[in-house]
């Protein structure tokens, strides 16, 4: 394949929480409710360094410190609603100016309802009482979008609308149920229709599931196949998200896991209900059997992944590489997840440039 014709590929940034941790030694407890974005309250300048990290390292596309941000969180910080707008809209600017004047992509990074629990539910799926249906988690993410995009009718819309227009992707990171992508995609319905009122422009967004564990399901139990469903099948007010695909999971499940998304794709693009390949999506773990106590804020080691000898970057460039390869999706987004630092993405920008 000339490399014209070949499916491009944009490189992400890493984890940013684990980065901020393992480099900058900022530590994380029941105390930081917000994780990373406790940083646009408390230290702004060591935040923008991190991201300027990634920036330099190659990456095209900066995710913001936004992952676990939410009004609830703002609260249990003492930051009130309109002062939370203001601090996460400053999330966005700060991505921004992180490429120096390079050119750069910025994408709004939303984690599911389940990273704002104590303790954090991304991994488990198990939500309260109050949001477990698709309505109740619309709801939820409906108002913390409006942090950004302005469907709350307290938002101030000219400064919702110029932090909008920095955003260039929305990413919607870390989901463990199947009726929260469901949820999502009637969220992005909702934020499209404040474009249609002169509000903001519509946004393209993806949709990244984790897949914990030793298994290849959700934490709900949903197999890729009703994954690829819930994220790209017919759904009335509902918007299908430009790119599909994996973050926060194990490199070793990686390359099986595009395949099967692969196959669901192309099983529901041949049935007519979709009529083209989205993007895909992936962004792994760079973990080596460290697993995430949720109750403790550590990683603990536990026994070693074994799948692999070769360096995290060497084995998702092969991979990421057989996928471009085989030519069927629009365009390829990689990056990196839990500790993954800037010198992976350096590493990973070397690999791209030179094939």
């Amino acid at each position: 394949m000339s490399s014209e014709s070949r499916t491009p590929i944009l490189l992400l940034d890493g984890g940013l929480g684990s980065t901020l941790e393992d480099e900058y030694h900022y530590e994380f407890n029941d105390g930081t409710p917000l994780w990373s974005g406790q940083l646009l309250v408390t230290q702004p300048g060591l935040l923008l360094e991190a991201h300027t990290g990634f920036a330099k390292a190659g990456a095209d596309v900066i995710l913001t410190a936004t992952y676990q941000v939410s009004y609830e969180g703002f609260s249990k910080s003492g930051v009130t609603e309109e002062d939370a707008r203001q601090v996460a809209r400053g999330a966005v600017k700060m991505a921004k100016r992180a490429f120096e004047g390079r050119e750069g992509k910025v994408a709004l990074s939303l984690g599911p309802y389940g990273a704002t629990m104590l303790p954090p539910q991304e991994y488990g799926g198990k939500y309260d009482a109050y949001h477990r249906t698709v309505s109740q988690l619309r709801e939820w993410h409906v108002r913390r979008i409006g942090m950004f995009c302005g469907p709350d009718r307290e938002v101030d819309w000219d400064d919702a609308r110029r932090c909008w227009e920095d955003v260039d992707f929305v990413a919607f990171e870390t989901i463990p149920l199947a009726v929260e992508i469901l949820a999502v995609r009637e969220t992005m319905f909702i934020a499209s229709k404040e474009r249609e009122e002169g509000r903001g422009k519509e946004k393209d967004f993806w949709i990244s599931c984790v897949f914990p564990g030793e298994g290849n399901q959700l934490p709900d139990g949903s197999d890729v196949r009703a994954v690829v469903g819930a994220m790209l099948g017919e759904r009335q007010n509902a918007r299908r998200p430009m790119g599909i695909g994996i973050n926060c999971t194990k490199i070793g499940k990686i390359e099986w896991l595009i395949e099967e998304f692969e196959s669901a794709v192309k099983e529901i693009v041949e049935s007519g209900e979709v009529k083209e390949w989205p993007s895909l999506v992936v962004y792994p773990d760079k973990t080596n059997g460290q697993v995430y106590n949720t109750t403790t804020h550590k990683w603990e080691k536990a026994e070693a992944d074994g799948t692999s000898s070769a360096p995290w970057d060497e084995t998702l460039f092969r991979i990421v590489s057989q996928a471009q390869e085989r030519g069927s999706w629009k365009s390829i987004f990689v990056g990196g997840c839990c500790k993954s630092i800037a010198s992976d993405i350096a590493n990973l920008r070397k690999r791209i440039d030179q094939r």
